[in-house]
Protein backbone atom coordinates (compact mmCIF):
# COMPACT_ATOMS: atom_id res chain seq x y z
CA UNK A 1 0.00 0.00 0.00
CA UNK A 2 2.79 2.34 0.83
CA UNK A 3 4.56 1.84 -2.03
CA UNK A 4 1.22 1.96 -3.90
CA UNK A 5 1.08 5.17 -2.56
CA UNK A 6 4.63 6.31 -3.04
CA UNK A 7 4.44 5.41 -6.68
CA UNK A 8 1.45 7.81 -7.40
CA UNK A 9 2.55 10.90 -5.52
CA UNK A 10 5.93 10.29 -7.56
CA UNK A 11 4.16 10.49 -10.99
CA UNK A 12 1.38 13.30 -9.89
CA UNK A 13 4.37 15.33 -8.71
CA UNK A 14 6.45 14.23 -12.22
CA UNK A 15 3.12 15.68 -13.83
CA UNK A 16 2.91 18.62 -11.75
CA UNK A 17 5.42 20.80 -14.16
CA UNK A 18 4.11 19.74 -17.39
CA UNK A 19 0.46 21.23 -16.25
CA UNK A 20 1.92 24.75 -15.64
CA UNK A 21 1.19 27.60 -18.03
CA UNK A 22 4.13 27.99 -20.61
CA UNK A 23 4.97 31.25 -22.47
CA UNK A 24 5.35 31.04 -26.03
CA UNK A 25 9.08 32.01 -26.84
CA UNK A 26 8.17 33.73 -29.84
CA UNK A 27 6.13 36.64 -28.00
CA UNK A 28 8.45 39.30 -27.23
CA UNK A 29 10.18 39.91 -23.32
CA UNK A 30 8.78 42.82 -22.02
CA UNK A 31 11.25 44.94 -20.99
CA UNK A 32 11.96 45.07 -16.89
CA UNK A 33 10.45 49.12 -16.86
CA UNK A 34 7.34 50.18 -15.17
CA UNK A 35 7.15 53.53 -16.78
CA UNK A 36 6.82 51.76 -20.03
CA UNK A 37 3.62 51.26 -22.12
CA UNK A 38 4.25 51.54 -25.67
CA UNK A 39 7.05 48.90 -27.02
CA UNK A 40 7.97 49.39 -30.44
CA UNK A 41 9.74 45.53 -31.69
CA UNK A 42 10.21 47.21 -35.07
CA UNK A 43 11.36 50.66 -36.48
CA UNK A 44 7.90 52.45 -37.17
CA UNK A 45 7.07 55.57 -35.11
CA UNK A 46 9.91 58.38 -34.15
CA UNK A 47 11.42 58.29 -31.19
CA UNK A 48 9.88 61.27 -29.96
CA UNK A 49 6.31 60.12 -31.04
CA UNK A 50 7.01 56.55 -28.94
CA UNK A 51 7.55 59.18 -25.88
CA UNK A 52 4.33 61.24 -26.68
CA UNK A 53 2.30 58.04 -26.38
CA UNK A 54 4.39 56.57 -23.63
CA UNK A 55 4.02 59.56 -21.67
CA UNK A 56 -0.17 59.83 -22.34
CA UNK A 57 -0.57 56.23 -21.14
CA UNK A 58 1.68 56.20 -18.25
CA UNK A 59 -0.09 59.36 -17.11
CA UNK A 60 -3.47 57.71 -17.41
CA UNK A 61 -2.21 54.39 -15.72
CA UNK A 62 -1.32 56.86 -12.44
CA UNK A 63 -4.69 58.30 -12.58
CA UNK A 64 -6.99 55.28 -13.40
CA UNK A 65 -5.57 51.92 -12.60
CA UNK A 66 -6.33 50.91 -16.15
CA UNK A 67 -3.52 49.95 -18.05
CA UNK A 68 -3.19 50.06 -21.48
CA UNK A 69 -0.08 48.87 -23.90
CA UNK A 70 0.66 49.61 -27.37
CA UNK A 71 3.26 46.52 -29.03
CA UNK A 72 4.30 47.21 -32.17
CA UNK A 73 5.46 44.08 -33.87
CA UNK A 74 7.19 42.74 -36.97
CA UNK A 75 6.03 39.35 -36.70
CA UNK A 76 3.44 37.53 -35.59
CA UNK A 77 4.95 34.10 -35.41
CA UNK A 78 2.07 32.42 -37.30
CA UNK A 79 -0.75 33.38 -34.23
CA UNK A 80 -3.90 35.28 -35.36
CA UNK A 81 -3.75 39.14 -34.21
CA UNK A 82 -6.29 38.56 -31.58
CA UNK A 83 -4.74 34.98 -29.80
CA UNK A 84 -1.36 37.11 -30.20
CA UNK A 85 -2.87 40.24 -28.27
CA UNK A 86 -4.09 38.43 -25.66
CA UNK A 87 -1.31 35.39 -25.04
CA UNK A 88 0.69 38.74 -24.87
CA UNK A 89 -1.45 41.11 -22.17
CA UNK A 90 -1.71 37.78 -20.08
CA UNK A 91 2.33 36.81 -20.07
CA UNK A 92 3.44 40.24 -19.23
CA UNK A 93 0.16 41.04 -16.90
CA UNK A 94 -0.53 44.18 -18.79
CA UNK A 95 -3.77 45.06 -15.86
CA UNK A 96 -2.50 43.06 -13.13
CA UNK A 97 -3.67 39.72 -12.83
CA UNK A 98 -6.60 40.55 -9.88
CA UNK A 99 -8.50 43.52 -11.96
CA UNK A 100 -6.99 42.66 -15.13
CA UNK A 101 -7.97 45.91 -16.25
CA UNK A 102 -5.62 46.32 -19.11
CA UNK A 103 -5.53 46.85 -22.71
CA UNK A 104 -3.16 45.68 -25.77
CA UNK A 105 -3.18 47.51 -28.89
CA UNK A 106 -1.28 45.21 -31.44
CA UNK A 107 0.11 46.76 -34.63
CA UNK A 108 1.78 44.64 -37.16
CA UNK A 109 2.67 47.74 -39.50
CA UNK A 110 5.01 45.41 -41.53
CA UNK A 111 4.17 43.36 -45.06
CA UNK A 112 1.96 43.83 -48.20
CA UNK A 113 -1.88 44.57 -48.01
CA UNK A 114 -3.39 42.00 -45.80
CA UNK A 115 -0.26 40.94 -43.98
CA UNK A 116 -0.41 44.42 -42.04
CA UNK A 117 -2.54 44.09 -38.63
CA UNK A 118 -4.35 46.17 -35.41
CA UNK A 119 -5.73 44.53 -32.57
CA UNK A 120 -7.40 45.90 -29.71
CA UNK A 121 -7.65 42.75 -26.77
CA UNK A 122 -9.35 43.86 -23.54
CA UNK A 123 -8.60 42.60 -20.15
CA UNK A 124 -12.14 40.63 -18.58
CA UNK A 125 -11.56 43.46 -15.94
CA UNK A 126 -12.86 46.09 -18.55
CA UNK A 127 -14.80 44.19 -21.16
CA UNK A 128 -18.01 45.61 -19.68
CA UNK A 129 -16.84 49.26 -20.81
CA UNK A 130 -14.92 48.49 -23.95
CA UNK A 131 -16.12 45.34 -25.51
CA UNK A 132 -14.70 43.42 -28.47
CA UNK A 133 -17.56 45.15 -30.91
CA UNK A 134 -16.47 48.37 -30.14
CA UNK A 135 -12.83 47.46 -30.49
CA UNK A 136 -13.40 46.74 -33.65
CA UNK A 137 -15.06 50.23 -34.18
CA UNK A 138 -11.99 51.57 -32.94
CA UNK A 139 -9.46 49.78 -35.15
CA UNK A 140 -11.49 50.33 -38.54
CA UNK A 141 -12.73 54.20 -37.51
CA UNK A 142 -9.93 55.92 -35.42
CA UNK A 143 -6.93 53.32 -36.36
CA UNK A 144 -7.06 52.12 -40.36
CA UNK A 145 -8.06 55.26 -41.50
CA UNK A 146 -5.21 57.46 -40.21
CA UNK A 147 -2.45 54.76 -40.92
CA UNK A 148 -4.19 54.62 -44.17
CA UNK A 149 -2.47 58.10 -44.89
CA UNK A 150 0.61 57.65 -43.13
CA UNK A 151 -0.38 59.00 -40.22
CA UNK A 152 0.52 56.48 -37.03
CA UNK A 153 1.34 58.81 -34.46
CA UNK A 154 -2.67 59.94 -35.55
CA UNK A 155 -3.69 56.63 -35.57
CA UNK A 156 -3.01 55.40 -32.25
CA UNK A 157 -3.05 59.02 -30.89
CA UNK A 158 -6.63 58.71 -31.82
CA UNK A 159 -7.89 54.94 -30.76
CA UNK A 160 -6.24 55.43 -27.19
CA UNK A 161 -7.70 58.59 -26.73
CA UNK A 162 -11.26 56.83 -27.18
CA UNK A 163 -10.17 53.62 -25.18
CA UNK A 164 -9.25 56.21 -22.00
CA UNK A 165 -12.25 57.90 -22.36
CA UNK A 166 -14.07 54.20 -22.35
CA UNK A 167 -12.31 53.11 -19.37
CA UNK A 168 -12.81 56.25 -17.70
CA UNK A 169 -16.80 56.11 -18.00
CA UNK A 170 -16.62 59.36 -19.64
CA UNK A 171 -18.48 57.63 -23.18
CA UNK A 172 -20.02 54.37 -22.76
CA UNK A 173 -19.57 51.47 -25.01
CA UNK A 174 -23.79 51.92 -25.63
CA UNK A 175 -23.26 55.28 -27.43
Amino acid sequence: MKRSLFFLLTLVGLAIPTLAIEVDPCLPKKPDNEDRLVFQFTPWLRPDEVEQLNSILVEFARESSNRIAIVIVDSLCGYNPSDFAVDLGHAWGIGGAKMDNGVVVLVKPTGGPGDRKVFIATGYGLEGAIPDAICRRIVDNEIIPRFKSGDGYGGLHAGIGVLMKLARGEINAKS
